[in-house]
């Protein structure tokens, strides 16, 4: 059975080593970006708290251009805070993108922040397996956001459309099927259930059952 992968989105946040005016500017156009956006309900931080900050080292900033040491360490305390927050806020871009497969990329780079790429992850496909009860399997399918519930068939003879047994609309992705014969192979399929109806059957996979 091939093994099909889904991308992990990896949020970049390169505010290292910038001059704090770079990080002004960069803090700036995300905030731009991630105001009254749809993708992004709760930021966290708040995103008033990220631009209080901002705030607060722009002005501190303007007063330690000629000031004492003392004034510029002032500084260097609201970068770290700032750095902080939009750090904790990179990690709540990361968890919103990675939650819709589907749209991730798109959701992440409309917060104003860059990609790093994707690590390959496996994907659950439908399977099914012996359990170590004689005559015992289990059948695991794919699920996604949408589907509400799941039904399996399996049949000797596929080639025989009223051959196959339904099991009772589930709830869960997974399901142990009883009773069948030792030594028999059987064919499996699955269809998913959403606010439009049932879903058409998948293709059958075969499994001899032990």
């Amino acid at each position: 059975m091939s093994t099909t992968y889904i991308k992990i989105i990896t949020v970049a946040l390169k505010l290292r080593c910038k001059p704090v005016a770079v990080v002004l500017s960069m803090v700036d156009s995300v905030l731009k970006k991630m105001e009254n956006n749809p993708n992004f309900t709760n930021p966290e931080p708040p995103l008033s708290v990220i631009n209080q900050e901002r705030e607060d080292l722009k002005n501190t900033l303007a007063i330690a251009t000629d000031g004492t040491k003392a004034q510029k360490a002032a500084v260097k305390v609201k970068l770290r805070q700032l750095k902080l927050s939009m750090t904790t806020l990179k990690s709540y871009v990361q968890t919103t993108a990675n939650a819709d497969a589907e749209n991730g990329e798109r959701i992440a780079l409309s917060s104003g922040m860059s990609l790093k790429g994707f690590t390959p992850r496996p994907k659950r496909t439908f399977s099914v397996t012996n359990t170590p009860q004689s005559g015992t399997v289990k059948a695991i399918c794919p699920r996604t956001k949408k589907d509400i519930m799941f039904q399996f068939q399996y049949s000797r003879t596929p080639e025989i459309e009223s051959s196959f047994v339904s099991t009772d609309p589930l709830m869960a992705a997974t399901h142990i099927i009883s009773g069948l014969i030792k030594g028999q192979t059987y064919f499996f399929r699955w269809a998913t259930i959403t606010t439009k109806g049932k879903g058409k059957w998948s293709d059958t996979i075969k499994t001899v059952v032990i």
